[in-house]
């Protein structure tokens, strides 16, 4: 993204707007900023697209309007009692298309510019070069840098001329971030992903992600490594006590005359900063290790959910219990020669051992085949909570049978085995189908061309020029002497 270009906000008063343009809403804020009618303004929906398709515009708006949504759902809350003020607003949005999908361009294609209306109220432009080069997630990014801007903006909308930058520049982390975080919320399993930045000891440090001023200069790795540190760093923010009412404060104190350090705002409007006695490195990793554990609200994927359903029903039997438990055949009594003989029970495998569910003539004679089945049991309900919805229908039948061999009810249960293996093999057959399809539908129906392809090979150069880092063991040492010496 063109941070440089697009993190400049441009404030001019001679740049006049036509009459008749969209105006502002209501807006709940912590500043002196009241409520403003939507009347007022003279439109009552914040963001405008204007241009040319029609169709390309409808296209562009209903994506807006999908981003803006998600974002303000994130930095206002719902509380008990209170309506909620995701839909206010203060300042207006038009996004300007021109050219076509079909055009050749190269450079700078998104330009974001803070203007006044002839009312003397702020109006947010952003102005975006259609061609075949255009990237959603590049456009995604600058419209939340667009949405935050108007919370910088806020406090001075009733009083543009207080005003007084030149130039306001949202932070790249926050922009990332909110990025990230959204689309972590839409696939359902966030902390999947900060589980794997966690195992490889990647994560930025706060005082690195703070620090990074111009993100578009990242190569692919480190601006993922960004990406992730700095969507944990918001969500960590988010899920302190008002911690959107906090970030909101943070934007409003950007448009001051002299704007604070960062860490400095986050301490004034964040108590958990304060009260951290080894100050934000300690917190940063709480908050970390807290956000890659399962969340309440998660579901595991296709591969997770089979994996765990595999452990659930399988039926474990540790150690031997006794002379008897090893060969399925009890001891006999002294007298127990005068007493009829029972059928002989299948032999059992010795020492420890898994059984699936259709292999129940294993264990349910075994001493710990009951409580084994017990451990299933509670396994099953576990993973009921966060398995993958698609498999909903598949628990309740393995419920039903090893409530069956609890009781040692074994009629038709061979049948019932079979039949929900069936079941569960076709639900993981369509699951594959359909990442197949979509995987597919992605790489052939694209309407731009993919920039992954560009960027693997793109890091990959720039790591083959790198020197290989050296080795400074003993072994090491001793050879390149011997290297020198016989050279």
């Amino acid at each position: 993204m063109m941070a440089g270009l697009c993190g400049n906000l441009f404030l001019s008063a001679q740049e006049q707007i036509p009459a008749g343009e969209p105006g502002g809403g209501q807006s709940e804020s912590r500043s002196t900023v009241g409520p403003i009618p939507a009347s007022e303004w003279g439109e009552d929906f914040q963001v405008k697209v204007v241009g040319e398709p029609p169709v390309t515009r409808v296209m562009f708006s209903s994506f807006v309007g999908e981003v803006r949504n998600d974002l303000r759902n994130l930095l206002f809350k719902m509380r008990p009692g209170r309506p909620s003020q995701s839909s206010a607003w203060t300042i207006p949005i038009q996004v300007e298309l021109w050219g076509d999908m079909q055009d050749v361009h190269k450079g700078e294609y998104l330009l974001t510019k803070v203007q006044l209306r002839p009312d003397n109220r702020f109006i947010i432009k952003l102005a975006v070069k259609l061609h075949d080069g255009f990237r959603d997630d590049e456009f995604r990014r600058e419209v939340i840098r667009v949405l935050l801007i108007e919370h910088v903006l806020e406090p001075y909308s009733k009083d543009p001329g207080s005003f007084a930058l030149d130039a306001v520049k949202v932070p790249d982390w926050l922009v990332h971030g909110f990025d990230q975080l959204i689309e972590h919320r839409r696939s359902g399993s966030p902390s999947s992903f900060y589980r794997g930045f966690l195992a490889s000891g990647q994560m930025l440090k706060p005082q690195e992600i703070f620090s990074l001023a111009d993100a578009g200069k990242l190569d692919p790795v480190s601006l993922a490594v960004f990406r992730a540190s700095s969507s944990a760093m918001v969500e960590a923010l988010l899920s302190q006590a008002d911690g959107d009412i906090g970030i909101k404060s943070i934007l409003a104190d950007l448009g001051g005359t002299s704007p604070l350090a960062i860490e400095v705002l986050l301490r004034q409007h964040f108590p958990a900063f304060r009260e951290m006695d080894q100050g934000l490195d300690k917190w940063w990793a709480l908050e970390v290790a807290a956000l890659g554990q399962q969340q309440i609200l998660e579901f595991l994927n296709r591969e997770e959910t089979e994996q765990f359903l595999t452990d659930a029903v399988t039926v474990r039997i540790d150690g031997d219990q006794g002379e008897g438990a090893a060969t399925g055949v009890a001891k006999r009594g002294f007298l127990d020669f005068l007493k009829p003989k029972k059928a002989e029970a299948p032999p059992m495998p010795e020492g420890s051992f898994n059984a699936s569910l259709d292999q129940y003539a294993l264990f349910l004679e075994h001493p710990e085949g009951l409580d084994e089945l017990g451990d299933c049991l509670d396994r099953l309900q576990k993973l009921k909570r966060i398995g993958h919805p698609l498999y909903r229908p598949v628990y309740p039948v393995y419920e039903s049978i090893i409530q069956k061999l609890m009781k040692g009810q074994t009629r038709g249960i061979d049948v019932e085995i079979a039949n929900i293996e069936e079941m569960r093999s076709k639900v993981r057959d369509t699951l594959i189908h359909t990442e197949d399809y979509l995987n597919f539908y992605e790489a052939t129906k694209a309407p731009q061309r993919s920039v992954e392809f560009d960027d693997y090979i793109r890091i990959r150069k720039s790591l083959e020029r790198r020197k290989a880092p050296g080795r400074t063991d003993h072994i090491t040492r001793y050879l390149d002497s011997l290297e020198r010496e016989f050279r």
